[in-house]
């Protein structure tokens, strides 16, 4: 043993040690920042508690909104990336959920109408994948509340799931199968999206947020992205 190694003191060894655990301690967090899981990119997802407060305890089968035994009944043609419709949307459809839906006298259905020359968008296989498990509403609710942050991350995949983790009591798994599988080439989903779109053109709808209401009293077409007012006379219309 050289005589420099015996003449190091007790706190010289203190220390040493220190240093080597604290060297090994900054490489174990150097290695654990390197192979974590980002962040949740889409954490700050808009309007969950307001989607309870609005569409809960309302009866929803697939696209249908409310009781079938409505006197009325009201298609809206929506394109849920399309800020052109949002502002409508959120302006309307919370109100008439709130009333003549929850009390029983009007059923919507909702339509997906995209303002490209495409039929259908991506979000549109999400609202669809909702809508076979009953939650179709709240989930083009939550698309249209966070259009901007779609807009920052973009609409892939990640953002579509999170909405779904989004909801409540949405089973995840059966949700991400049933978009997966919608977004086969030829997928019943897909074909389904494509008579919405017929139905629009049929209608001769215009590229606007529109609705068309029914009741015993006769139709009312409602082109131009109708407000709140211009819907519920349409629906006193037909009653």
């Amino acid at each position: 043993m050289s005589s420099a190694f015996r003449q190091r003191r007790p706190g010289q060894f203190r220390t040493l040690i220190i240093l080597v655990v604290a060297i090994g301690a900054l490489l174990i967090a150097l290695v654990g920042m390197a192979i974590q899981k980002p962040d949740n990119e889409y954490e700050n997802v808009q309007g969950k508690q307001d989607m309870r407060q609005i569409f809960g305890g309302v009866r929803q089968l697939d696209d249908r909104l409310g009781s079938d035994d409505a006197p009325a009944q009201m298609q809206v043609f929506l394109d849920a990336q399309s800020s052109t419709y949002k502002d409508q949307f959120l302006d309307t459809i919370p109100a008439l959920v709130s009333g003549p839906v929850r009390d029983g006298t009007l059923k919507l259905l909702y339509r997906n109408r995209s303002l490209t020359r495409n039929a259908t968008e991506r979000s549109f296989y999400g609202i669809e994948a909702a809508m076979k498990q009953g939650y179709g509403w709240q989930y083009a609710y939550l698309m249209f509340r966070n259009q901007d942050l779609a807009k920052e991350q973009g609409i892939d995949d990640d953002f579509l799931t999170t909405l779904a983790e989004s909801i409540d009591n949405l089973e995840i798994e059966q949700w991400k199968q049933d978009y997966q599988d919608g977004l086969e080439e030829g997928s019943a989903m897909n074909a389904d999206l494509q008579a919405q779109d017929q139905i629009a053109i049929d209608l001769k709808i215009r590229d606007a947020p529109a609705a068309v209401v029914n009741g015993p009293s006769g139709t009312e077409i409602l082109q131009d992205a109708p407000d709140l007012a211009e819907m519920q006379a349409a629906i006193g219309e037909v009653q």
